[in-house]
């Protein structure tokens, strides 16, 4: 069994092409994380212009990428069965505007911190090292959006969430269990965003103008399928 913690940075949000990937090989051994092999990391032509917003964040431009191989060029091996990233889906669809057909299992960092840690103010990967590894962070975070670190403060606080899912009493102990429960994480218990942000989708619907937001909500073309379910679950136990 392989496991990739993947990163990528990109063109931009709207049909991204790769500017740089990184990964490492992890293994999850009695709930400790374990490095198989140090984060390496590739830069790609992504064949389309880089938006600026990208150029601010990873500080990748053009002239840097114009003689390496096209972004088309990535290959995920088919023998990896789990990818691992904080926002993983996103990568995912990265890797499949590059041509990848391959598709793991994904687990997603960003899905276990807003389930194990609800209130959070923000749960952006260089939020979530402050809160748990401030001193690396201080040291650290101004390397973030550069694809290796990112890999690395993944590890970090990859083994800090499953520490903390452990400790409120949810069992993870290898990458099997890690998947299972990042697949229940995905189901908010809480907004993460708009004029609810930290508010308990469940109590939501306990009131008229709360269950009128969460039916509106399920209305939205763009709604996350897993937040549709959050909110269609909160509505059919408040009997609505």
């Amino acid at each position: 069994m392989i496991t990739y913690i993947l990163d990528t940075e990109t063109t931009g949000l709207v049909e991204p092409h790769m500017t740089e990937a990184a990964y490492s090989i992890i293994d999850i051994n009695n709930g400790k994380v374990e490095v198989l092999q140090e984060p390496r990391a590739k830069r790609f032509n992504p064949l389309k212009e880089i938006s600026l917003g990208s150029m601010a964040v990873s500080h990748i431009c053009e002239e840097d990428i114009a003689n390496e191989p096209p972004h088309t060029d990535f290959r995920l091996p088919k023998s990896v069965d789990y990818l691992i990233g904080h926002n993983i889906d996103f990568d995912m669809a990265v890797l499949k505007n590059a041509g990848v057909t391959h598709t793991p299992k994904l687990i997603c960092t960003n899905a276990m911190s807003n389930y194990l840690l609800p209130t959070l103010e923000s749960h952006k990967l260089v939020s979530l090292l402050y809160h748990f590894h401030r001193d690396v962070a201080r040291a650290q975070a101004k390397h973030a959006h550069a694809a290796v670190y990112d890999i690395y403060f993944t590890q970090l606080v990859l083994g800090s969430l499953i520490d903390l899912a452990n400790s409120q009493g949810h069992v993870i102990t290898d990458v099997d269990s890690l998947y299972e429960f990042s697949q229940m994480a995905r189901i908010p218990t809480h907004f993460s965003f708009g004029k609810h942000k930290g508010k308990a989708i469940a109590e939501l619907a306990t009131d008229s103008d709360g269950a009128g937001y969460l039916k509106w909500m399920l209305k939205q073309d763009s709604i996350d399928p897993y937040l549709s379910k959050a909110c269609q679950q909160a509505l059919d136990t408040a009997g609505l």
